[in-house]
C-alpha cells in the first residue's frame, strides 16, 4: 500500500523538527558535503566561464582561417620541450609578406602582435577619473579587420600613415569604450594607457558571444603594430600571422601550401620537424576541449573525496540518531507505523541533511566564483541548472550513505525497542 500524500507531508515534517533540533550537529555533519559541493560550482563556474570566451574567440577564427604562430598549445600539449619552443625562431611582418606573395591559395594575410601571448600584453586605459579592467593591448595591421569577426563600430582603422609614424592612436573595444565614455562619442578623446597618451580612432562593435564571457571578449584595445613594439619593447618582436583561403579553396590545401612556403623560409629539410605551429579552428577546438575535459576530470575526482567524506558524516550521524530515537521508533511501530514509514522517515532526514548542505554549497559556490569575477574581471558562467545538479547529487549522496541507517532503524523489533533505555 502506498503513503497518503498527508503521511509523506507527516514524515518529512517531522525529519526537518529532527534536524532543525539539533543544528549545530547538522552543520558539522554535513561539512564535508559543503565542502566538496562548493569546489564543483566555484571552479566549474571559473572553468565553464573561460571555456565560453575561449570557444567563442575560437570559432570567431572561421573554418576557413589558419594561425601561424612560433609556438602554441598545440606544440605544448604534444610533450615538447619549452626550452625548444621557445627558441623557436620569431615571426615578422616579413614572413606574412613573403606569404601572401608565394602561396596561391591564400586571399588575405594579417600580423598581430600579443593577444595573450608569451609573454601577455596587458594594461588599464584611463580617462579622466574613469579606468578600465585589465584590457588586452594588441598591436596589429592595416588590414587586420580582414582576418576575422572583429568589425568597426565608429570612426576609422589604422592607416599606413599610422603604421609608418609609430602613431599614438588605438581602437577601442566595446567593454572598455562603455567603461570609459558610456554613451558619450570616444572619438578624437585622448586616454592614458601604460603611462603615454593615446587618441581614440575607432571604436569596434560587440561581439556576437553572450554574457559575461561575451563582456571579456570585448574586452581589449588595439594599437598600430609599430606602435605596439615602442609599446613594449624587445619582448614585442615575435607575431602571429593570420590567413584566409581563398573562396573554394579547403583548409587542408591551403595548410600545406603554406606550410611549404615557411619551411623554404626557415631552410628545413625534409626529415626536419616543423618549426612553428599552423592552428586550424578544428585543431584547436579539439585541444581545447581535451584541456577543459582534463581540468573538469581531475575536479571531479577531488570534490568526489570530499562528497564520500561528507556521505560517512551523514551515515554516523544517522546511525547515532538511530540509537538515540530506538525507544521513539518501537512506539511508533507499536502505534501502526510501518517498516517503511521509518525507512522512509529517516531516509528524508539524510537526504534533507545532504541537500541542505549542498545549497549552502552552491551559494558558497557560487559567491567567490563571483567575487572573483567582480576582482579580477575572470570570466565566469553560473547556469541554473549546475546548482540543480548540484543539490540533487547532495540528496543521492545523503540517500545512499542513509540506507544502512534507515534499514536499520525500519528493523528494529517493537518489543526490543520499547524496553530499549
Amino acid at each position: 500500500m502506498s503513503m497518503g500524500k498527508g503521511l509523506v507531508s507527516e514524515i518529512l515534517r517531522m525529519a526537518w523538527e529532527s534536524l532543525w533540533g539539533h543544528k549545530m550537529r547538522s552543520v558539522l555533519t554535513v561539512l564535508g558535503i559543503v565542502i566538496g559541493i562548493t569546489m564543483v560550482v566555484s571552479v566549474t563556474s571559473l572553468i565553464m566561464g573561460f571555456d565560453q570566451v575561449i570557444t567563442g574567440q575560437i570559432e570567431s577564427m572561421g573554418t576557413d582561417t589558419l594561425v601561424l604562430a612560433k609556438f602554441s598549445i598545440q606544440s605544448i600539449t604534444s610533450g615538447q620541450e619549452f626550452m625548444d619552443l621557445i627558441n623557436r625562431p620569431d615571426l615578422t611582418d616579413v614572413d606574412a609578406e613573403v606569404i601572401r606573395e608565394q602561396a596561391d591559395t591564400v586571399a588575405s594575410v594579417s600580423v598581430m602582435w600579443g593577444g595573450g601571448g608569451f609573454p601577455p600584453s596587458r594594461g588599464r586605459a584611463w580617462y579622466r577619473g574613469n579606468r578600465t579592467s585589465e584590457l588586452e593591448i594588441i598591436g596589429v595591421g592595416t588590414d587586420f579587420l580582414d582576418s576575422g569577426d572583429i568589425q568597426l563600430e565608429y570612426g576609422r582603422f589604422f592607416t599606413e600613415i599610422d603604421m609608418r609614424q609609430r602613431s599614438d592612436v588605438l581602437v577601442l573595444g566595446d567593454t572598455p569604450t562603455r567603461a570609459l565614455f558610456g554613451l558619450n562619442d570616444p572619438i578624437g578623446r585622448s586616454v592614458r594607457l601604460r603611462g603615454r597618451q593615446y587618441r581614440v580612432i575607432g571604436t569596434l562593435k560587440q561581439r556576437d558571444i553572450s554574457s559575461i564571457a561575451g563582456e571579456q571578449a570585448d574586452n581589449l584595445v588595439l594599437v598600430p603594430g609599430s606602435n605596439y613594439r615602442k609599446l613594449f619593447g624587445p619582448r614585442a618582436g615575435n607575431a602571429t600571422i593570420i590567413m584566409r583561403a581563398k573562396e573554394g579553396v579547403p583548409i587542408d590545401d591551403m595548410q600545406m601550401d603554406v606550410e611549404g612556403v615557411m619551411r623554404t623560409r626557415h631552410g628545413l629539410r625534409a626529415d626536419q620537424e616543423t618549426d612553428f605551429d599552423l592552428l586550424s579552428q578544428d585543431s584547436v577546438i579539439e585541444i581545447w576541449r581535451q584541456i577543459s575535459t582534463a581540468f573538469f576530470l581531475v575536479l571531479v575526482a577531488l570534490s568526489s573525496v570530499a562528497l564520500m567524506v561528507g556521505g560517512i558524516g551523514v551515515m554516523a550521524i544517522m546511525l547515532v540518531s538511530v540509537t538515540e530515537r530506538t525507544r521513539e521508533i518501537g512506539v511508533r511501530k507499536a502505534l501502526g507505523a510501518r517498516r517503511t514509514d521509518i525507512l522512509f522517515q529517516f531516509l528524508a532526514e539524510s537526504a534533507s541533511l545532504a541537500a541542505a548542505g549542498g545549497l549552502i554549497g552552491v551559494l558558497i559556490g557560487s559567491s567567490i566564483a563571483y567575487g572573483v569575477y567582480l576582482a579580477t574581471s575572470f570570466p565566469v558562467s553560473l547556469p541554473w541548472w549546475s546548482f540543480a545538479i548540484s543539490v540533487g547529487f547532495s540528496s543521492l549522496v545523503g540517500i545512499f550513505f542513509g540506507i544502512y541507517p534507515a534499514n536499520r532503524a525500519a528493523r528494529l523489533d517493537p518489543v526490543d525497542a520499547l524496553r530499549y533505555e
